[in-house]
């Protein structure tokens, strides 16, 4: 969020960061594509490997400075997940007007998103609900769930986008 000449809190202008997953359900990504276009905000996708140690790089070899592994393989598994959630996300945002980018991202999801969100100067963090069945659900047990991590940690709103399947 940013201040207006009267210091008051303005979303307008300030990036909006979606969580992204492959096969994640594409109203998440289209929700979030109108919510940066009513802003006049661009929007940052933010893919997630909790398993890399890199702070963010891009599909290829490009590694920011401050990642700690500087070698990134094209056929690595989160690397081609990546290019193919990049594609899947310029179709879907083929008929928005709407400016965005895909930041990949490493680390715990809900503590990425949100030290994306702070270097971005976020107005809003978008998330998707949990995937059904038995395996998410186990998750959450055992690390809970995403947006409640970020409902508690982060000083933006926190948009949860529920599933078109939720009964």
């Amino acid at each position: 969020m940013v201040s207006d000449h009267a210091g008051k809190a303005s979303f307008s202008g300030s990036p909006v960061v979606v969580g992204v997953i492959p096969d994640q359900n594409p109203v998440v990504w289209v929700k979030a594509l109108e919510l940066a276009h009513s802003l006049n905000a661009p929007l940052i996708a933010a893919f997630v490997d909790p398993a890399s140690s890199r702070i963010e790089w891009a599909p290829g070899d490009f590694v920011l400075p401050n990642a700690v592994n500087t070698a990134v393989e094209p056929e690595e598994e989160t690397s081609i997940a990546a290019a193919e959630l990049k594609e899947n996300l310029a179709a879907g945002a083929a008929n928005h007007a709407t400016a965005w980018s895909l930041r990949i991202i490493g680390g715990d999801p809900a503590l990425a998103i949100g030290r994306l969100a702070a270097a971005v100067k976020a107005s809003t963090i978008v998330v998707g609900a949990r995937r059904p069945g038995i395996i998410a659900k186990v998750d959450d047990l055992v690390s809970g769930s995403m947006f409640h991590h970020l409902m508690t940690t982060q000083t933006v709103p926190v948009l949860g986008i529920p599933s078109p399947d939720a009964q």
